[in-house]
């Protein structure tokens, strides 16, 4: 094969970048496309997966905690909860606390949708393991979640 000819820059995978923010960006970008492939599939998009996910976590959840936990503006995190409400899968209830704010909990319909995408997204998550090897990705998965975690 010639150097520089098209036969070589089909065989060859193309280098994305060596830079951290560009190589993290593809990657989150790449897997979250995958993700929400499988999840449109079941009528869900990747945003109303983990807002199911961060209800579960709790036993409600003010907006104020889901912007912070999901990264959502607020508008955005009001249409999904809108959404969510709607279709039984959360309801809201006063904050006991404080009547002016609202807490949002997962509803058993939404636990029995939630259980059913978490296994549409461990299939996923088991077949990227697979084509990189669990070693690989547990070791990532490690790495990402002590970025996670750093305080900013």
């Amino acid at each position: 094969m010639v150097p520089g000819t098209d036969a070589e820059a089909v065989t060859r995978p193309v280098r994305v970048s060596d830079d951290l923010v560009e190589l993290l960006t593809v990657v989150q970008r790449r897997v979250a496309r995958g993700v929400a492939a499988v999840l449109a599939e079941d009528g869900t998009t990747l945003d109303g997966y983990r807002l199911l996910r961060s209800l579960a976590g709790a036993p409600g959840r003010s907006m104020g905690e889901l912007v912070t936990a999901l990264h959502l503006p607020a508008p955005t995190l009001t249409r999904l909860v809108d959404g969510a409400v709607d279709a039984a899968l959360a309801y809201r209830l006063p904050d006991p606390d404080d009547g002016r704010k609202v807490v949002v909990h997962l509803s058993e319909p939404g636990r029995i949708r939630l259980s059913r995408l978490e296994a549409l997204v461990r299939a996923h998550e088991s077949a990227l393991a697979t084509s990189l090897g669990g070693d690989r990705v547990a070791a990532l998965a490690r790495a990402l979640g002590d970025l996670a975690t750093e305080e900013a």
